[in-house]
């Protein structure tokens, strides 16, 4: 496995960028906090359907032009009536819905059906770091530079958080568990030692913690916390309440002495954390950065 990286006093610098074209909010020398929006743009939405709108009227496609309420442009809402047709003096009424909140993207009277595309979806990136702009990317972010203890991850899940770095266990190969996860943590990154139990999972969830960092973790009480099986690939894009970092494996293994007592060190401040993973081609770790 490759050496995690551990500093006790480094400078950091981070790209900020969004996945698009769009407009940069910060400039060179600019004071930052992590919820500084660094930059923001629009991507197109992926979610394109296509609704045969003569299936649900039960008319012919040629003839669905004549009933058709909306047409390529408009905007429409999920559930809204894009086209009516009654039979039979009005006693018998069938609507073709749109199946999502969006636009009208085509329709052809030719083939009866329309294409809806999902609203363009706004894009930002926070600065996630506390420092200075030392750098601008066109179109795209900036470069977020700032002094602090850094501490990389075996193993993550869950994006970018961040909190007050507190400690729920004495020394590095106690286990975490739901008895010492409380109300008081809410919002905070919690370390703990040797292995996080499935409980405690639950528990940080629960009380609202922004953060755990533990030695290990079992791969089956994380298969039965998640409700599925990890694949292989990168993480980071999970949803279940806060983020986990792994700083030794899987299974029951104390933290590395030198990473506790860092941790240790920094109680009570703030711990920036990103439990983004990949360990193919890219290798990326999951990181604590406490800036100093």
């Amino acid at each position: 496995m490759q050496s995690l990286q551990l500093f006790e006093d480094t400078v950091v610098r981070k790209e900020r960028r969004i996945p698009t074209r769009g407009e940069v909010l910060v400039k060179p020398g600019d004071k930052v906090e992590p919820g500084t929006v660094v930059a923001r743009g629009v991507v197109e939405n992926p979610d394109i359907r296509e609704l045969r709108i003569y299936a649900s009227l039960g008319i012919s496609p040629d003839m669905v032009k004549n009933y058709v309420l909306k047409t390529t442009g408009d905007d429409v809402k999920k559930d809204e009536v894009i086209a009516i047709y009654r039979s039979f003096f009005g006693r018998s009424t069938k609507v073709a819905r749109s199946p999502i909140d969006g636009r009208i993207e085509s329709f052809s009277p030719v083939t009866g059906r329309a294409i809806i595309r999902g609203h363009p979806i706004q894009m930002m990136v926070k600065a996630h770091l506390p420092g200075e702009v030392v750098d601008v990317i066109d179109g795209e972010g900036a470069v977020i530079e700032v002094r602090a203890a850094v501490l990389q991850g075996a193993f993550g899940l869950g994006g970018e958080v961040m909190g007050e770095l507190v400690f729920a266990v004495d020394s590095a190969d106690v286990p975490l568990t739901s008895e010492e996860i409380r109300a008081e943590h809410r919002g905070k990154v919690v370390v703990g030692g040797s292995v996080v139990t499935v409980d405690a999972l639950r528990a940080a969830a629960k009380n609202g913690v922004s953060a755990v960092i533990v030695g290990g973790v079992d791969q089956k009480d994380l298969t039965e916390f998640l409700g599925y099986e990890l694949g292989v690939g990168v993480t980071g894009g999970e949803d279940f309440g806060f983020t986990l970092i792994i700083t030794e494996g899987f299974g029951v293994n104390p933290m590395d002495e030198a990473r506790f007592s860092l941790l240790e060190k920094h109680e009570g401040r703030l711990a920036c954390v990103d439990g983004t993973t990949q360990i193919r081609s890219r290798i990326q770790r999951p990181e604590v950065v406490v800036p100093l």
